[in-house]
């Protein structure tokens, strides 16, 4: 019978019901992720391989750590703590890539690649910063169980890059929730987005186990905080699809948000051409999906009229990705722009684009799906 008061059997009672739930969470997404995998699902994923390898470095102590050699039991400590980082930290990765596939203003793109960057090589101190605190107290290697004690430094060093991390993950997708045009579900997207916050919370409890009792507490402590890390990097995607399955509208026929409510046009200075009808500008779009491919980028998708009525017609190899029906594949869809807002920035290249200046008109819109009309050719740019 387990005895519930010895650690080892704590640790191990943790470890098996916090990773079973992040764990379901995180094959969930996969699931729903199937055929449209980006960066931050390629995180996730890692994220669960080094979840595993932390779950069989706990129980490598059962039945008894007294039947491991030395060097085994302190190679399960370490395996165990390098996992801790890997878990928590690529789970953030995960977080930061899915807020950059989602956000369709380049400029913010290329300012997020390099928070990644920063976020890589933190993780990358973090574990260096164990070895060679650890490595030379040679004390704790002659323990039963060994775990090494972790000093004010350790602990002072997580907590700080812990809120860093976790206000960057709040604070990026911002921007991008803030010209989602849907009240609710720019609402919805807020909620889902600032539960990188709950992380925090743990870290925090984490760190005091760290300063003050250490032991097994601090164990405990990181098995919870890595599993919800990686829980809320499974949840945008997890709590979109159960909304969806639900009834409630979380955008027009898309996977993850902001779905259709974000489209972004991009060209030359007075290289965008009028419809034929005056009607409004003609173009091609690119389209940013959550649900489709996570972002199509440059590649053309499409062709639309940005007037009162938009139609827009896929181009064959994406028309799976924006969620359109069989039956209206090979058809033009109609869809009402509820409420049209724009934003335009011009750069200048000096290399390429000397003398001429780039324009990208961002156009939020609040998409309303209506009935199937007559395939519409616009004029190309």
């Amino acid at each position: 019978m387990l005895d519930l008061t010895n650690p080892l059997v704590q640790i191990k009672i943790t470890s098996l019901v916090c990773s079973t739930v992040a764990i379901g969470m995180t094959f969930f997404r996969l699931y729903v992720r199937r055929g449209r995998y980006w960066y931050d699902d390629a995180w996730a994923l890692f994220s669960l391989l080094a979840l595993f390898v932390q779950i069989a470095s706990v129980f490598m102590h059962v039945p008894n750590p007294a039947e491991l050699s030395k060097v085994n039991r302190v190679a399960a400590y370490y395996i165990l703590a390098t996992s801790f980082y890997a878990v928590i930290w690529s789970a953030r990765l995960s977080i930061l890539f899915s807020v950059i596939r989602l956000e369709p203003n380049t400029s913010t793109r290329r300012r997020l690649y390099w928070a990644a960057l920063a976020l890589f090589l933190t993780v990358c101190f973090l574990i260096s910063q164990l070895f060679w605190v650890c490595e030379p107290e040679k004390g704790w290697k002659d323990l039963p169980s060994p775990q090494c004690t972790l000093n004010k430094e350790v602990a002072i060093c997580q907590l700080v890059t812990d809120i860093l991390s976790d206000a960057l993950l709040v604070i990026a997708p911002l921007r991008m929730i803030r010209h989602v045009a849907n009240t609710s579900l720019r609402r919805r997207l807020m909620f889902i987005f600032s539960t990188s916050v709950v992380t925090t919370i743990v870290s925090l409890v984490h760190a005091v186990y760290i300063l003050r009792t250490g032991g097994t507490k601090v164990l405990v402590a990181a098995i919870v905080e890595d599993t919800v890390s990686l829980m809320v990097a499974n949840l945008p995607v997890a709590a979109t699809a159960a909304m969806r399955a639900a009834g409630v509208k979380t955008g027009p026929e898309t996977e993850d948000p902001p779905s259709l409510s974000t489209l972004r046009f991009g060209a030359k200075s007075g290289g965008a051409a009028k419809s034929q009808d005056g009607g409004g500008l003609t173009g091609r779009w690119s389209l940013w999906t959550g649900g489709g491919r996570s972002r199509v980028g440059k590649q053309s998708v499409g062709s639309t009229t940005l007037n009162g009525t938009s139609t827009f017609k896929a181009d064959d190899d994406v028309r799976d990705d924006v969620g359109l029906e069989r039956s209206e594949r090979e058809r033009t869809t109609a869809f009402r722009l509820n409420e049209l807002r724009s934003t335009s920035t011009a750069e200048e290249d000096p290399e390429e684009w000397r003398g001429k200046s780039r324009v990208d008109v961002r156009i939020d819109v609040d998409v309303e799906r209506m009935e199937t009309a007559r395939d519409v050719k616009a004029p190309p740019v």
